[in-house]
């Protein structure tokens, strides 16, 4: 880090002359950014993610390799356009609550071409760690469920990325995964009648489970990020008006995590809350959702920047209703049939992270990295599904394991 290191001193006064500025990406110096070639920012706009590079330019990698840039090139590291500290410059940036509500961009700078600077866009404002951040502090796709006798069942899981040829003038960054060893993270569960993941509730960067008893006591179960958790608090009572409760992540855009409840007789209301673990006023946000035998909220599902929400008739149609990003919903479509025989259905991350790449916008690209859906069918199968950017869509349907009807609950 030594080059960076200096190059980060010179930068100092660029960046006190930026401070406070409304600029999402600023190139460093003099030196102008080039036009070429945007690169992929990969990774989440939510705390707990891991940012990277998703892909290098033949001009950047042919650079020989240094101590400071082993890949041949050196990441600057932005938040809301002004240079980060240089104890977090490097290839990863690691999103922690610092980060919330401000915007992340990199610059790269080549080795051997250092009059050339490559600019990324930058990501939306960073919101509050969603449920797809899993339960270990990794950022990564990991199942919570529930079985019969209560038990809590942790599945982890493990990625590490490297460098691929993608074709003559680039190399892609690709991912290789595994399950770590599953393990009982709590016992006695079975006194709830639902259990679901707000993601970070209360503000400390690592996700949180609520649990509602018979009483209608909705308890918080604080995470502590390596898959265990901290002293439970109360945090509301009288939920048991409500026939289901859901989470997704920030449906009200203010970049806290929100709860959606319905009650009897369909009506849907908001739950905002407040980001220290309380909640601000509820308010209705629908009306008709009687119709559903599951509702499901799954994160970004379809690549706008806003949490989606998944809602299952009887007849296993299965919709989707995609919100706003500010309180409110898009119109909705259908996803497909054929549903009824799924007995869980999650969104809980992104199994591939490889498509988590933040691209300028255009007809084939949104900009922004789509979540996917996991179900377990009556057999016991575990079934992916890949988010899409097309209306109600999502593709795939892929096994990805077996013998996970042992979990009545995904979480």
């Amino acid at each position: 880090m030594g080059n960076f290191r200096a190059f980060a001193l010179k930068s100092a006064a660029l960046a006190a002359l930026l401070a406070g500025s409304t600029l999402v990406s600023v190139a460093p110096s003099a030196q102008a950014a080039s036009e070429e070639w945007i690169p992929p920012l990969q990774g989440m706009a939510y705390v707990g993610s891991e940012l990277t590079i998703g892909e290098t330019r033949t001009d950047l990698i042919d650079c020989p390799p240094t101590e400071e840039a082993p890949q041949g090139f050196v990441l600057e590291w932005l938040s809301n356009g002004v240079p980060l500290p240089a104890e977090r410059q490097g290839e990863f940036l690691k999103l922690t609550t610092e980060d919330q509500g401000n915007r992340i961009s990199f610059n790269v700078h080549g080795e051997c071409s250092a009059s050339e600077v490559f600019q990324s866009i930058a990501t939306p404002p960073i919101a509050a760690s969603n449920r797809a951040m899993g339960w270990t502090g990794r950022g990564n796709y990991e199942l919570l469920g529930r079985t019969d006798s209560g038990e809590l069942i942790l599945y982890p899981r493990t990625y590490e990325s490297h460098w691929q040829d993608g074709g003559f003038w680039a190399r892609d960054r690709y991912y290789t995964s595994s399950w770590d060893t599953p393990r009982v993270v709590g016992t006695g569960w079975a006194i709830f009648n639902i259990v679901f993941s707000p993601g970070d509730f209360d503000r400390d960067g690592h996700n949180d489970v609520l649990a509602r008893d018979s009483a209608g006591n909705l308890f918080l179960y604080p995470g502590n990020g390596a898959g265990d958790w901290l002293p439970t608090v109360q945090v509301g009572a009288g939920w048991n008006i409500f026939d289901s409760i859901i989470a997704g992540g920030d449906f009200s855009g203010d970049g806290n995590n929100d709860v959606l409840a319905r009650d009897s007789v369909g009506d849907l209301f908001l739950y905002p809350g407040d980001g220290d673990g309380g909640w601000l006023a509820p308010k209705k946000v629908g009306v008709g959702w009687q119709v559903f035998d599951k509702i499901v909220a799954s994160a970004d599902t379809d690549g706008d920047g806003a949490m989606d929400v998944f809602a299952r008739k009887p007849s296993g149609v299965l919709h989707q209703y995609p919100s706003d990003g500010h309180g409110a919903w898009k119109a909705p479509s259908v996803g497909g049939p054929g549903w009824e025989v799924m007995t869980e259905i999650i969104g809980a991350g992104t199994f591939h992270p490889g498509r988590l790449n933040f691209r300028p916008a255009s007809i084939y690209d949104s900009g922004f990295p789509m979540n996917d859906i996991t179900a377990i069918d009556k057999e016991g199968y575990l079934r992916h599904y890949y988010g899409s950017r097309e209306p109600g869509g999502l593709y795939g349907g892929h096994h990805i394991g077996n013998g996970w009807d042992i979990l009545n609950t995904l979480i």
